[in-house]
């Protein structure tokens, strides 16, 4: 299948209720459970939301991956990333960083023994 047929398609068969066919963006911040100790996989949204699952899926289609993630932030998707590095590792980035990024480098991974070399064209 064509990216454009995936991309057509992206949250259409997914709504089984009502049968939308654009996936509805849902705003609750906490959901129902059907009983006590039954979830419905979606307790509290800043954890799971289904619009946050559709778009995770799609991501992870389109890029052949086995998953994908969505943050609310630029910041917290590097701070997702950089949490994969360890004590010792050591990271080469560009000269031309976003302020925001350097400090996340220098004030807070360096504490944790992950270090960053500026690279660029001088």
């Amino acid at each position: 299948m064509k990216i454009e047929s995936h991309l057509a398609q992206i949250g259409s068969i997914k709504e089984p209720v009502t049968g939308a066919v654009s996936f509805p963006i849902y705003q609750s911040t906490a959901f129902r459970h059907p009983q006590l100790g039954q979830s419905t996989g979606f307790d509290y949204a800043r954890t799971k939301s289904p619009t946050r699952s559709v778009l995770e899926e799609a991501a992870a289609k389109l890029e052949s991956g086995d998953a994908g993630f969505a943050c609310s932030s630029g910041m917290a998707a590097l701070q997702t990333i950089f949490a994969l590095f360890s004590q010792g590792d050591h990271l080469i980035v560009s000269l031309d960083l976003y302020g925001g990024t350097y400090r996340l480098l220098e004030r807070i991974m360096s504490r944790f023994g992950v270090t960053g070399l500026l690279c660029g064209h001088e």
